[in-house]
């Protein structure tokens, strides 16, 4: 139907425009045989392929002004990385301007030509996945395209959860070779079972299962220790899952029996507990896309995935469940492909991975492809490398990381051969470094991270050695700074 309207629209539009040329044209001297001539019997035919075409040439001169301004740069996701200058970016526009805008101002290190354009530079900052709408003008049209771009933090700490001991270990990353230099160790609460960095890499929040409480970090930029800010009550009971918003000072916990959303006072690292909303089903795992305008969770018992709308402004939740679609059975953990289209899902006890195309306007999720089968029964966890091109799951029953590649416009999954790399005993959390070069994962049953380095052209990974934790290592991510 959408298609309908739209094509019904553009003929309306092409039937005016042509009236206005021939109105403007009848006093013309006459080219009976030019199909440029509008009383030709090829001119409504020119007319056609004219309007419907995208290439910015002009079949007759005379549609040169009735044609709509493009702007088209080819794509609608950019990923740089932060010191490192990029290829110019340069858009197809259909014709000349005078002026080009960006809204907000292009990250700090890149420069927009307002002549025609073209990004360049070399980004000094990293950033999260944001939209910049840039409009193209001149005298007469006008024209904006939607370009989100995201900046890859170089990468400086790794943070590791002990649900044994309750500690948190820090360490220094080589953005060389991956290697892990520990640092020293903080005590969380009980249970620290999730933890997340905010969208400004400066502070670490972990969720402590046990004692229904949040512990709050500041990170050192120069050597990553972690200093405590203060430990809060989570909201709710039994908090199993935080995630930070990607652009505001804002994360959600999942708790048992309700979502809770805190604000972080950005110079102080001070919490807020905002807002609460009530559970529909007891969920597990949460995700937030990487625009920031839903979060994503799993009902484990109930074997589906849910998901609900942020606020744009607020960045709270609304307590309307957007959509809830059926999963494999007791879904446990999700990962976003880099662009925000794709949601990969991993269950608790099988080897079956659910990828779900999803529309980023609405947030609806559409399961189009078969399961795609793991290389172990019992998952631990799943990790995207962030430029979208590789997915890596640890199987705790195999000791293995099993190893992806993902089809840049559908995220469909393709098993890299060898599909599986090994890993030291009952491997549990994973992360990619926030540059996609390397990948860490925690082995719970022998208290160690093993360090991967990751093959840029193919994602295999490559064994780079392990480093010690303290008791039972659960989760693990890593962080960059800004200047």
């Amino acid at each position: 139907m959408l298609f309908f309207v739209k094509n019904q629209f553009n003929i309306v539009n092409i039937l005016f425009s042509l009236s206005l040329v021939l109105i403007n044209l009848q006093c013309a001297p006459a080219k009976l045989n030019g199909t440029c001539d509008p009383e030709s019997e090829s001119f409504v035919l020119s007319a056609l392929l004219e309007f419907g075409s995208t290439d910015g040439s002009y079949l007759c001169p005379i549609f040169s002004g009735l044609n709509p301004l493009r702007l088209d740069y080819g794509t609608d996701f950019l990923v740089i990385k932060q010191g490192e200058p990029i290829v110019t970016l340069k858009p197809f526009v259909s014709e000349p301007i005078d002026r080009c805008e960006s809204s907000p101002s292009m990250p700090f290190g890149l420069v927009l030509d307002e002549s025609n354009c073209s990004i360049s530079g070399t980004p000094l900052t990293g950033l999260n996945s944001t939209k910049f709408m840039i409009t193209a003008s001149n005298r007469t049209k006008q024209t904006t395209f939607p370009l989100v771009i995201k900046s890859l933090f170089i990468p400086k700490f790794a943070f590791v959860a002990n649900v044994g001991s309750g500690l948190i270990n820090s360490y220094t990353i080589n953005a060389t070779t991956g290697a892990l230099n520990a640092g020293g160790f903080v005590a969380a609460g009980g249970g620290p079972e999730s933890m997340a960095i905010s969208s400004d890499q400066k502070y670490l929040t972990v969720a402590n299962r046990n004692t229904n409480n949040l512990s709050h970090f500041s990170i050192n930029p120069i050597n990553g220790n972690l200093t405590i800010i203060g430990t809060v009550p989570s909201g709710g009971n039994t908090p199993v899952s935080v995630v930070y918003h990607p652009s505001k000072n804002l994360f959600y916990v999942s708790n048992a029996d309700n979502f809770a959303t805190f604000s972080v006072n950005p110079l102080t690292g001070n919490l807020t507990l905002e807002n609460t909303i009530p559970k529909i089903h007891a969920s597990g795992s949460a995700i937030v896309n990487p625009l920031g305008n839903f979060l994503y969770d799993t009902f484990y018992s109930g074997n589906m995935i849910e998901s609900y709308r942020i606020d744009s402004t607020t960045g709270i939740l609304s307590p309307n469940l957007t959509q809830v679609i059926p999963s494999d059975i007791r879904p446990k953990k999700l990962a976003f492909h880099a662009n925000g289209k794709t949601l990969y899902v991993i269950y608790d006890t099988n080897s079956n991975i659910t990828t779900y195309q999803v529309d980023t306007n609405t947030g609806f999720m559409s399961p189009v492809f078969p399961l795609t089968p793991s290389t172990g029964v019992v998952s631990g966890s799943i990790a995207s490398d962030p430029l979208g091109r590789f997915l890596y799951i640890t199987n705790r029953d195999t000791n293995t990381i099993s190893m992806y590649g993902n089809m840049p416009l559908s995220g469909e999954l393709i098993p890299l051969s060898p599909n599986s790399v090994a890993t030291a005993t009952e491997p549990l959390g994973i992360t990619v470094d926030p540059s996609g070069k390397f990948l860490y994962n925690t082995n719970i049953a022998d208290s160690t991270v093993g360090i991967f380095i990751i093959n840029q052209t193919n994602g295999s990974l490559t064994s780079n050695g392990t480093v010690g934790t303290s008791t039972s290592p659960a989760v693990i991510v890593t962080a960059g700074t800004n200047p």
